[in-house]
């Protein structure tokens, strides 16, 4: 097994003790001898120990590739095998319910946002002496402090080994980068064993923790990143950003959050702030995936610097509240001070940077598809399997349909939160990562590894498919059966669960029905009744890691899968039709009195309630912002949407008919950047159901 590739797995297998000393031991290994790559020009040094075939991952634990690990090899490692030892603890029920599309939970361990601030200011010296401190306030603990300084031996002798490598890389090198590489074998010397120096000293010294934590999220950059940067000259700071930015898009960086404010709502934005803004306007990448804090005292110029990076037409940055997100964490019981420090992660879960493992993802629950459930007496229409409890096949009244639906709800979400703990569990006690421990605050402090409940704030969140198409199928059984008596429930019934088999004017009328995203009440309020219905229920229940969990609405690129796994539904849709809400807004094309009305629709829900992000697209036709008139009208209503409580907006900035020819020509428009559901896209790269969803979206101009 003498071969880089496998560095990780030799030391791994060579440790007789705990999996924690096994981990540390297979990190100290791969920093001995895992690839390491340089950039073109010399400035970076990359560590990605996600491409190994046995590696750790902060989202998985141990992996192990099958396609390319020996099959003896395979064996050995199995019984440390993360996925599956989680895949061991799922049920019959629980595997039918994520196979159907009802629901999933634990299926990864999530992101999270470590302390890069720290790591840059302390260098792993400072942490060695963090380690030192609370090890004597913690005895018994010294198995697993043992695994944290082993962990930060791995990280210094990384740099060891990347400064050297540079070193002799340079020797052969000429010009500008033989002077890259010497700058970083300069850097890499000092940094991140000891606090770093200017701007390029911190970014490489980042970079090259940061592949080798497996590729997250950078965080609040242009916050841990602004000491260093006021120590250089800004046109190298610029310089080195740029090539940054490179590596961010190469290897595909989750988020990068922007600005925001303090516990005293002081603004946080500064130099840094503008020039990333400006550099992803001149790249036009669809990653890393940006995304920008605003508040009471953002300063007018930064709407309009983000005003103009989105008008590039990349869906970034992605534009989040303070004034709705802070009082959301606070009512979790988390302090103000900490509260103002959070950050997005992945497509646009809520962190606290540095200091949360807040699951990220823990699991999700497709309302739509509860309520065919409720409909069809807790099975599936499409499979007719039992999937949830056995609810009433007719119904006298709509709060009984209502009834059926929350019951099945409540059952859904209990499978989601039952698979996701049982999968922290395993990760807790199986898969610790001493790496992020080290740099999680909480984890050193009580002695409790990053998955096990040792950072300070260890939340859960479980997301949302199907709220829009679920509020109009409910306000269309309230509105044309039970209110204006235009149709039997036992006829609606059975035109659903024939999938409307000779009922194509009762579908229409379905279809033409109140609709979510049109500022009217009829529909409006039973989303709100629905939304808050799960969103609270969740917050009575508890992490396995220690905490509560909260409800979020991030689709990623799901949402036709689920869609497909759904059958007919009372707003008309046919069975296995794709085209579900792919946010917190209308379905696809039914919001069609305008972008006010359409936020306006999503500013009724109490969005406080919501712990992770609530993505709400909107796209608006190029021609809106060619004219500084049109800038500032989406200024305008950007700003009166989140003074209404919302939370989050993801803007597409495109139009329909280049849409069309991108899918008859991807060829043609091979940059072609769309936002779907929390994250930014090149179009011709998404499958045909998602292409047609961001299609029939309403594209508006105001």
């Amino acid at each position: 097994m003498n071969h880089p590739e496998y560095s990780f797995a030799e030391g791994f297998l060579r440790e007789t003790g705990t999996i924690s000393e096994k981990i540390a031991a297979g990190l100290l290994t791969a920093a001995a001898g895992m690839p390491l790559d340089f950039t073109q020009n010399g400035l970076f040094a990359s560590a990605e120990m996600r491409l190994l075939p046995v590696t750790t991952k902060f989202d998985a634990g141990l992996i192990v590739d099958h396609e390319r690990v020996p099959e003896e090899l395979r064996r050995e490692l199995a019984p440390w095998e993360t996925g599956r030892l989680i895949d061991a603890t799922r049920t019959d029920e629980e595997r039918k319910a994520e196979r159907e599309k009802l629901c999933w939970g634990g299926g990864w361990g999530g992101h999270a946002n470590p302390a890069y601030d720290m790591l840059l200011s302390l260098g792993t010296a400072g942490l060695r002496e963090r380690i030192a401190l609370y090890e004597k306030l913690n005895p018994g603990r010294e198995v697993f402090y043992r695994g944290l300084k082993t962990a930060l031996d791995a990280l210094d002798l990384l740099a060891a080994r990347a400064s050297r490598e540079a070193a002799e890389k340079a020797e052969e090198a000429e010009g500008e980068e033989k002077e890259n590489l010497l700058r970083l074998s300069r850097a890499l010397a000092r940094a991140p064993k000891l606090p770093a120096g200017d701007f390029h000293e911190a970014a490489a010294a980042f970079w090259l923790v940061f592949t080798f934590d497996g590729i997250d999220s950078p965080g609040r950059f242009d916050q841990f990143m602004f000491p260093a940067y006021q120590r250089s000259d800004p046109g190298d700071a610029r310089r080195v950003m740029k090539a940054l930015w490179e590596e961010f898009y190469r290897t595909r960086t989750w988020n990068l959050c922007l600005s925001g404010s303090d516990e005293n709502w002081c603004d946080e934005t500064n130099d840094l702030t503008y020039m990333i803004l400006e550099i992803a306007a001149e790249a036009k990448y669809n990653t890393p995936n940006v995304t920008l804090r605003v508040h009471r005292n953002t300063p007018d110029k930064l709407y309009k610097a983000a005003a103009k990076t989105l008008a590039t037409g990349i869906g970034m940055p992605a534009l989040y509240n303070d004034e709705t997100v802070v009082p959301a964490l606070e009512a979790l019981g988390i302090p103000a001070v900490d509260a103002h420090r959070y950050c997005m992660n992945g497509c646009n879960q809520i962190d606290i940077m540095g200091k949360s493992h807040m699951g990220l993802e823990d699991g999700e629950v497709s309302l739509i598809k509860c309520l065919e459930l409720a409909l069809c007496g807790g099975k599936s229409l499409l499979t007719g399997e039992r999937l949830g409890p056995e609810t009433p096949l007719s119904f006298e009244n709509f709060d009984e349909v209502m009834d059926a639906y929350k019951k099945q709800v409540e059952h859904a979400s209990d499978l989601a939160i039952a698979m996701a703990n049982k999968a922290q569990e395993v990760r807790g006690l199986r898969a610790p990562n001493p790496l992020r421990s080290n740099l999680i605050m909480g984890c050193v402090e009580k002695g409790a590894d990053y998955r096990a409940g040792g950072p300070l704030y260890n939340h859960g969140q479980i997301l949302t498919e199907g709220l829009a198409d679920a509020a109009d199928a409910l306000a269309a059984i309230r509105h044309l059966v039970f209110e204006k008596k235009e149709i039997s429930m036992e006829r609606l019934l059975r035109a659903i669960r024939t999938d409307f088999e000779g009922e194509e004017v009762l579908r229409q009328k379905l279809r033409s029905d109140v609709k979510f995203g049109n500022d009217d009440d009829r529909t409006d309020l039973v989303a709100g009744e629905i939304y808050e219905h799960f969103f609270r229920y969740l917050l009575t229940k508890r992490t396995w890691r220690g905490g509560i969990y909260g409800g979020g609405l991030s689709t990623f690129n799901r949402t036709a899968a689920y869609g497909s796994q759904t059958g007919a539904s009372a707003n008309g849709r046919k069975n296995r039709d794709p085209l579900l809400a792919d946010s917190l807004g209308a379905e696809p094309g039914c919001d069609v009195k305008g972008p006010t009305a359409a936020l306006l629709s999503a500013a009724k829900y109490d969005q406080t309630l919501a712990k992770s992000g609530l993505v709400m697209n909107i796209k608006f036709d190029k021609s809106l912002f060619v004219t500084e008139r049109g800038e500032e009208n989406f200024i305008r209503l950007w700003k009166t949407y989140f003074e209404k409580g919302g939370q989050q907006l993801s803007v597409n900035v495109v139009s329909r008919d280049e849409l069309l020819d991108a899918k008859e020509h991807p060829e043609l428009h091979r940059d072609l950047i769309v936002r779907v559901g929390g994250f930014s896209e090149y179009f011709w790269k998404l499958p045909e159901e998602l292409q047609d969803n961001v299609i029939e979206r309403s594209s508006f101009a105001v």
